[in-house]
């Protein structure tokens, strides 16, 4: 086995004397461990914890964002091996190297082997539909980012689907990339990794040389340059106002007599034909009395009413309240139940809590109807 691994090393002797050439610029390496890094924080966020993640998954996904922004411009006007053009994509070649690779044989390329190459292009294509459509997911259904001035609910909805199809697509691309990387280094051993680290390789003929060392700083500008372009653009689009959702002021009538005994509810909660029939019913409010004066009460149905579920384009809006009940309870929607399941029923009796209907808990921006995912916080043993 030992006369076998030896019989792919670099070829060593007087007449093609070993160099090391710079094959990876610093970009290229820079690009490569921040892009890890930012995967397994999207990753570890996307899939393993909770909701109110939400804004470090975001971070992570504006990070691939730049850094992919980055690696398709330094593609094309890169160093020489990080350019597309220098990948070995032909067909012909890719089974070639498969061929060689069944047999029990592998040449140590100075840049990317053809399976590696297309490798590459595989994880930058999923990497721009997954950032692609993690955005419109964030404007669509959370209203936030970039996107949510022209994203609806229902395409955040659909683009939610097609990031979860993504995201495990790439999961199965990385699977293959690491077993692609264990193969060269430990069947063939290439050094493939120790290429990402210092940016050289081992190689014999002096023909290939090294890649100038002016593109690590235009790599460094080119990457600073995409970052701040980049965040400058989504800050000036984040401040469009979303689509389908407006700050409303809740008249002062409204929150006085409906908050004099529970917090007031954002009227985008419940359907307009809800809120009428909650407000005819005030004698036999929830088993209390609640009722008004006829020309207060006449003043909270109009606001009600006028601005129903209906009206907006937020998520709790499309699954909560556009959602009828026969209580009128929006703690009887399929959603709600399915979002608090996990919630022990001892949290609701806490004395800063209450009852299920108290949003405000636990949702910091519930009065502006919006329910943002990372402005839930659930109190200390809140989790079953």
């Amino acid at each position: 086995m030992n006369s076998y691994f030896q019989g792919h090393q670099p070829r060593q002797g007087p007449e093609e004397p070993d160099q090391k050439v710079m094959v990876r610029d610093w970009s290229v390496r820079l690009f490569h461990w921040l892009l890890i890094v930012a995967v397994a924080v999207g990753g570890v966020t996307g899939f393993l914890a909770s909701d109110n993640w939400l804004d470090v998954h975001v971070i992570a996904g504006y990070a691939l964002a730049i850094l992919i922004s980055f690696r398709l411009i330094w593609g094309m006007a890169g160093s020489r091996y990080s350019r597309f053009s220098s990948f070995p994509l032909s067909g012909s070649a890719l089974r070639k190297h498969l061929r060689n690779l069944a047999s029990g044989q592998s040449r140590d390329h100075i840049g990317h082997n053809p399976a590696g190459a297309w490798m590459i292009v595989l994880l930058l294509m999923v990497l721009v539909a997954l950032t692609l459509t993690g955005l419109v997911v964030l404007g669509g259904q959370e209203k936030l980012g970039p996107l949510a001035f022209v994203m609806s609910f229902q395409a955040g909805h659909q683009a939610a689907e097609l990031h979860e199809i993504a995201a495990w697509v790439l999961v199965a691309a990385i699977v293959i990339h690491l077993a692609g990387v264990f193969v060269e280094t430990v069947v063939f051993r290439h050094a493939v990794i120790k290429a990402m680290v210092t940016g050289k390789k081992t190689v014999s003929d002096p023909v290939h040389t090294a890649t100038g060392r002016g593109y690590a700083l235009r790599g460094n500008i080119l990457l600073a340059a995409a970052t701040v372009i980049l965040l400058s653009v989504g800050a000036v689009l984040s401040d469009i106002p979303p689509l389908g959702w407006t700050s409303l002021e809740m008249p002062v009538v409204y929150t006085s007599e409906c908050g004099d005994c529970h917090d007031p509810y954002h009227p985008g909660l419940r359907t307009g034909s809800a809120w009428q029939s909650m407000m005819t019913g005030l004698s036999d409010h929830y088993g209390e009395d609640a009722s008004l004066e006829v020309e207060t009460a006449a003043a909270i149905h109009r606001y009600l009413t006028a601005n129903p579920a209906g009206r907006f384009d937020t998520e709790a809006a499309h699954r909560i309240g556009r959602v009828e009940t026969p209580s009128l309870r929006m703690t009887d929607t399929p959603y709600w139940k399915r979002r608090h399941e996990d919630i022990a029923i001892p949290v609701y009796r806490q004395s800063n809590i209450g009852s299920k209907v108290n949003c405000n808990a636990c949702h910091s921006d519930a009065l502006t109807g919006r329910f943002d995912d990372s402005k839930i916080k659930i109190p200390d043993g809140g989790k079953k």
